[in-house]
């Protein structure tokens, strides 16, 4: 099998907050203001801690199969049969997920800056580039990542300077003002983008330092807490409860930062800066999909199943959504339990399975 190449701690702690907040980053303000108003701030916070919780999960079960991913895990703990029914979702699972955020980028730039452009377009250009970079292995994607993403928060912190005239502290208050059970509800769409970092099973071999791994996705999922809670108090200072209004309310911040400004085209640079990280995003998941793909069926060469894979993965983007609307009804619906189920609900299963196998094998060797 092609080599990958190695992922350095610094590398895969961006790769992570990447896979989480290119697509979170422009889309839940708006989803969770829609439901908690001011409170939407709230939300990123207690999704952290389930951001956590699968981190611990993840990286327990890379200790105990360091030289397998989740794909070829599963076999072992499940048997062959059950295993690779159960590998073969997970690799739909990783397709049908990056057909959605192929769509999104498309959306997000046909309403944007393209509206004439077919989707087709966007989702072509984009998944032939990833499909390029993958091609040249992960560590490429990771180079890339680690070069651009610095970039990506600086331009990040510019926006905020730059809108910070346009805040008003009176937005943000009263705090809190919604009861627990809805702002749990707010939650569940955040928790279940944060859970996105469960894909650091399907690289967790290749890296450089498997004995930091878990430190480095603490550090990481701390830090897309962060930015996405600045990001929901910036949004809502600046529109207040209208910003449940915006689809994309992120890049109406943009907007705004660049507006009367010697930047006035702020928004075109946040696009192109942005579009390398939903680069990341879907190159990674796309990897996630043809490595589980080359392992389930014992294959020698992941180039192999490049080409197939990419124009399922275009035909998926296009296919499922007629639109925009239906797109964000499935994010704010069956997305929820359905990425629970593969994030956090299987993963948890596998180490408890695989705990209760080890007991046996202590007793046997007490020891070891």
């Amino acid at each position: 099998m092609h080599d990958p190449g190695k992922i350095s701690g610094l590398q895969m702690v961006y790769l992570l907050i990447n896979v989480v907040g290119a697509t979170a980053l422009v889309f839940l303000p708006g989803f969770t203001a829609s439901i908690v108003g001011r409170d939407d701030w709230v939300t990123p916070v207690l999704a952290t801690l389930p951001g956590f919780y699968v981190i611990l999960v993840i990286t327990a079960l890379g200790r105990r199969f360091p030289d397998r991913t989740i794909v070829q895990y599963i076999e072992k703990l499940l048997g062959p049969w059950l295993g690779k029914i159960i590998a073969f979702f997970y690799v739909l699972f990783f397709l049908h997920v990056n057909g959605v955020i192929v769509r999104e980028f498309g959306e997000l730039v046909a309403a944007t800056i393209m509206p004439q452009t077919p989707q087709v377009v966007f989702a072509a250009l984009m998944v032939a580039v990833c499909s390029y970079g993958l091609h040249q292995g992960l560590e490429v994607i990771a180079r890339v990542m680690e070069l651009a993403y610095p970039m990506m928060l600086i331009l990040f912190g510019l926006i905020l300077i730059l809108v910070s005239g346009h805040m008003e502290l009176a937005n943000l208050f009263p705090m809190l003002q919604h009861d627990f059970k809805t702002i749990i509800r707010a939650s569940l769409n955040p928790i279940a983008w944060r859970n996105e970092v469960f894909l650091l099973g399907m690289f967790f071999p290749y890296l450089a330092r498997p004995d930091l791994a878990r430190r480095n996705g603490i550090i990481a999922v701390a830090v897309i807490g962060l930015i996405l809670t600045v990001n929901a108090l910036a949004c809502t200072a600046v529109f207040g409860v209208s910003t449940g209004r915006f689809n994309f309310a992120t890049f109406e911040l943009v907007r705004l930062a660049g507006f009367g400004t010697f930047l006035t085209r702020l928004d075109a640079i946040w696009i192109v800066i942005w579009i390398v990280g939903i680069f990341g995003k879907v190159a990674l998941f796309h990897y996630a999909a043809i490595m589980g793909t080359v392992q389930l069926l014992r294959l020698k060469d992941h180039r192999t199943v490049i080409v197939p894979l990419s124009i399922l993965l275009i035909a998926l983007s296009l296919s499922q959504f007629k639109n925009l609307t239906e797109m964000m009804a499935w994010i704010n619906g069956p997305w929820i339990p359905y990425a629970y189920l593969f994030e956090m609900g299987i993963p948890t299963f596998l180490l408890l399975l695989a705990f209760l196998r080890e007991k046996p094998a202590l007793k046997r060797n007490p020891s070891k």
